[in-house]
């Protein structure tokens, strides 16, 4: 029932981007422009308002859990950065979406895993 409920809750921000395509590049991000599916090449993204689902693609190994609780959002322009539980310096990840919000960037990071830049677009 939650994997039907999250499914269609991605169908209808998909739909109302793709509707607002236009309206989206004038204003900030939120996390409604960060719900959804995200493809990278060593792993795609699953974002709903509440949490993150990371699945590796072909031999890719993930470092950390695979399933991630969003803590809070805080967001700016085109940059989003999320934070994740527990709540706790270092615990984020930030983002820039491309103004047409097809592209979603995460930014390297100097703090927690120090992850690498990576590119994501919609699936």
């Amino acid at each position: 029932m939650r994997y039907v409920q999250a499914i269609a809750k991605t169908l209808l921000g998909l739909g109302i981007a793709a509707l607002m395509s236009q309206a989206v590049a004038a204003r900030d991000v939120t996390i409604g422009d960060l719900v959804g599916r995200w493809c990278g090449d060593k792993t795609n993204y699953t974002f709903s308002r509440t949490d993150m689902i990371v699945t590796p693609l072909g031999s890719s190994q993930l470092t950390h859990p695979p399933h991630w609780d969003i803590d809070k959002v805080e967001a700016k322009d085109n940059q989003i950065q999320v934070f994740w539980k527990p709540a706790k310096p270092g615990n984020s990840t930030a983002f820039e979406l491309s103004g047409n919000r097809r592209t979603l960037t995460q930014l390297p990071q100097t703090e927690g895993d120090k992850g690498p830049r990576r590119v994501f677009h919609r699936c």
